[in-house]
């Protein structure tokens, strides 16, 4: 049976592999952040620059706390914004909705939830710029909105 990506035109199937990367990097994020630690993870396969950076933060941010995040952020609409397939290294812009409520912090030593802000946002948009490398599709950037509720 011919892949789904087969039959769409490459400008289409070039976004759809770029959306599909980001919904990886937030399939693995959470597993990052439940341990925490990123080995034993594919976000490197799916993260660069940025993103990279600020997942290895945060994993080193909750070590030093002695906390987890447990449970996974919902992510929703995922939509292509921008693209710009015919640069050297090509690239999209996705905008999509992401729901925290589900992705709770947690005091590794006691079980117990960690205290958040009663004022947090959590459904909102993110924007995330992905680009084509050789190895696959990688998120260079992720950034919330949290003043944009969705």
């Amino acid at each position: 049976m011919p892949s789904k990506s087969a039959s769409m035109d490459p400008a289409e199937a070039a976004k759809a592999e770029a959306i599909s990367a980001y919904q990886s990097y937030w399939t693995e994020l959470p597993k990052a952040y439940a341990v925490p630690a990123i080995e034993g993870t594919e976000l490197q396969r799916y993260t660069a620059a940025e993103a990279l950076a600020k997942a290895q933060a945060g994993v080193a941010n909750l070590k030093t706390l002695g906390q987890i995040m447990t449970g996974a952020p919902v992510l929703t609409n995922p939509t292509v914004t921008g693209a710009e397939l015919d640069k050297k290294t090509p690239n999209v812009t996705i905008s999509a909705c992401l729901d925290v409520l589900p992705w709770k912090l947690i005091q590794k030593d006691t079980g117990q939830p960690a205290p958040l802000p009663s004022t947090r946002a959590t459904k909102y948009v993110v924007i995330a710029l992905v680009e084509r490398w050789e190895d696959g599709w990688k998120v260079l950037k992720s950034t919330p909105h949290g003043d944009q509720p969705c």
